[in-house]
């Protein structure tokens, strides 16, 4: 006997009262335990052969399908009595033919008279497309002739309400330029066997229907913590593409790109639990979690304790690589304080009185070629410098020049010295040295990169020395269109060789797709790299939800853009109390005046800061650095004060080459899509006197 509930159910369930709520959750661990019992009540609706009823209580209805021919039981909807009734009466789960995968399907719709007025021809872009193709991607025989006359998204979206969301799926990105067979191997590359449509219990085995369904085991804790927080369903439904990446073995390293809210951070988090669970407690081998920002890791620590016991969260250990360094570090007796750009200023000035006369250079060269040329190189020697390649500077220099710019970064050198200083990048290279010496390079079994787009090549060189060349090695997620710290790094120039082992995700599940196309506009034109001497590309990525567009409002000043805010808050949380919304801006100081203006007010908000992760059960109004949202999401966004000046945010020392400020331009344009991705169901951008050129 199979038991099943499938995803619909959980968004239907977290729309209960409460009361109705503890009951269907005591109803469901009834239900799971033995789907047969009397005291069930059931109720066989005429209106199929294979719906049921089961009672919650006087009001309420669970729907439950048993099909005739197998010992399977699948928990579909809950609702009001009438409302649920009428639910199953549009509804169907049955097994695709083609695909072999469980769906759900809107029986009722007669498909009508759409927008898609085009006559069929060859220049219909689906025309191309032969029946058998379209039939083995998931569409059903009634919808294909109309299929065929789809040409565009627009068209795509109108015929959205008559087909699943696999198949919408696999439409969009033929659409967007992927081939057939490259559609059905992200889908459906392990249909390999004959499909029976009325084997019920072979369909929830299928990795497409485990999107959409999920199968209770028999001592089955993790889905009441389901239960309880019914929302939360990236717990335990993966997409099939994020399944694969979870799951599989690979050879070496592994690097999964995918836009803003595809799941990359699920799939992390999810590939370490799978991960754990394969290592023996005796080996004594950990997997490390890393990412670039504290506050994200502390996150990512606590989403984990949601889908992993004890025993297997003790084999993860997560922290951010500074911090990991740290640590490091000071347990082998490191005396040497690392160092950040707000101690190493002062050091700066003093190094660049040193600079020789002959040099005609800005002072900004000196930092910006030192950072990308000497830091990221790991150049130590004059004769190093002379000979590293600086491609992707604008500035030419001669052998004499970098003699002489040498001796600013020798001073420098003396300078942090003096101080018992090291750069973060110098901590990282000291701990490579201690592995090297101490033979400590196998502490991990495993390790996994979140936000990998944030760390520098340094970074991904310590990495690689700290876990030992082997399978399941290295996991990287990412997405270069969210850089917001650091430059481009090219992975297999760090000893990370992921050849054949480049993936990507491409569904957004946080935004509407209103939202994901203003944030993607944001970046139209710029060449993102894919980490790896690649391009990346947004063509394929796409949201299946829709909502408001994204609505921008400029102001005179600052007192009415405020008041504008505090209105529109109040307007959303009469609709929704426990809607959480963010209030986003470019820096701390602006942030501070937003807070000050709600606590006067005496409304409840929440600072969103570096070191502690976001309570959800508060409700007070969020307020965050655009820096600090990353990683997290929100149903409501409010960016504000994306004036002149403050977006992109001005700086005191502007480079004279032309590539450092289109590099810094394309940083701005980045943090800004990052807080624009946050929102999943509304943005509200804001701005007062002149306008942000992103803006114009």
């Amino acid at each position: 006997m199979k038991v099943a509930i499938s995803s619909d159910f959980f968004t239907a369930l977290s729309k209960l009262p409460k009361a109705q709520l503890n009951k269907t959750i005591k109803l469901v661990e009834k239900f799971k335990n033995n789907p047969t019992s009397n005291g069930l009540n059931y109720e066989k609706l005429h209106a199929t052969n294979n719906m049921h009823s089961i009672r919650v209580d006087g009001s309420y209805r669970c729907i439950v399908m048993s099909p005739q021919s197998n010992d399977v039981y699948i928990l579909l909807w809950v609702d009001k009595h009438n409302d649920a009734y009428d639910w199953a009466k549009k509804h169907r789960c049955m097994v695709n033919s083609q695909t072999g995968s469980l769906e759900i399907i809107q029986a009722t719709h007669e498909i009508e008279d759409t927008s898609i007025l085009h006559e069929v021809n060859s220049d219909i872009f689906f025309s191309q497309f032969k029946d058998k193709e379209l039939l083995k991607l998931g569409v059903n025989e009634k919808a294909l002739k109309y299929v065929k006359l789809i040409n565009d998204e627009n068209d795509l979206d109108d015929f959205r309400k008559y087909i699943t969301e696999e198949v919408y799926e696999a439409l969009f990105y033929l659409l967007s330029g992927d081939s057939y067979e490259e559609v059905y191997n992200y889908l459906y590359a392990d249909n390999t066997t004959e499909v029976d449509a009325d084997d019920f219990t072979t369909a929830l085995d299928n990795d497409s229907s485990k999107r959409s369904f999920y199968v209770v085991e028999a001592d089955d804790t993790e889905l009441m913590n389901m239960l309880n927080a019914p929302l939360e369903k990236w717990r335990v439904f993966l997409h099939p593409s994020q399944r694969k990446l979870v799951e599989k073995e690979y050879n070496g390293p592994v690097r999964v790109l995918g836009g803003a809210g595809t799941g990359k951070t699920v799939v992390a988090m999810h590939r370490a639990k799978y991960l754990a669970s394969q290592i023996n407690l005796f080996e004594n081998k950990k997997i490390l979690f890393t990412t670039y920002t504290k506050n994200l890791a502390i996150d990512i620590h606590e989403n984990l304790k949601k889908i992993c016991d004890e025993e297997t969260l003790s084999k993860i250990e997560v922290k951010n690589l500074d911090q990991w360094v740290y640590e490091f570090l000071t347990k082998h007796g490191y005396k040497n304080e690392i160092v950040y750009s707000n101690k190493t200023d002062d050091l700066w000035e003093q190094a660049l009185t040193s600079k020789p006369i002959e040099l005609d250079l800005p002072e900004s060269f000196f930092k910006e070629e030192w950072e990308r040329v000497i830091q990221a190189n790991a150049v130590a020697t004059l004769n190093d410098y002379i000979k590293v390649s600086r491609v992707g500077r604008g500035t030419r220099l001669s052998r004499t020049q970098r003699k002489l710019i040498w001796e600013v970064f020798e001073e420098y050198k003396l300078l942090l010295s003096s101080k018992s200083y090291k750069e973060p990048s110098d901590a990282m290279r000291d701990v490579r040295i201690l592995l090297k010496n101490n033979e400590l390079n196998s502490i991990y079994s495993h390790i996994i990169i979140d936000e990998a787009q944030d760390l520098n090549a340094e970074a991904f060189r310590l990495v690689r020395d700290m876990v030992e060349e082997t399978k399941n090695d290295i996991f990287i997620v990412g997405d270069a269109h969210q850089r917001i710290y650091g430059h481009k790094v090219v992975l297999g120039q760090c000893g990370i060789n992921i050849r054949g082992r480049s993936k990507k995700l491409k569904l957004n599940y946080r935004t509407t797709d209103e939202i994901r196309k203003w944030a993607v506009a944001l970046l139209n034109g710029e060449k993102i790299d894919d980490m790896d001497d690649g391009v990346d590309s947004n063509n394929d990525y796409k949201s299946l939800y829709h909502g408001p567009e994204p609505l921008v409002k400029s102001f005179e000043s600052y007192e009415d853009e405020v008041g504008f805010i505090d209105e529109y808050i109040k307007s959303i949380k009469k609709e929704d109390e426990s809607s959480r919304i963010c209030i986003v801006a470019r820096t701390q100081k602006i942030i501070d005046a937003y807070s000050e203006y709600f606590t006067s007010k005496n409304i409840p908000t929440v600072k969103i800061s570096r070191n502690t992760k976001d309570n959800i059960s508060n409700n007070g109004i969020r307020l965050a650095t655009m820096h600090r949202v990353k990683g997290l999401d929100f149903d409501h966004v409010i960016i504000a004060s994306m004036n002149d000046g403050i977006v992109p945010l001005e700086v005191s020392e502007k480079s004279d080459e032309q590539q450092i400020e289109d590099e810094r331009l394309l940083r701005e344009k980045s943090i800004v899509f990052v807080a624009a991705t946050r929102a999943k169901k509304s943005l509200l951008i804001m701005c007062y006197g002149e306008k942000s050129k992103l803006l114009q």
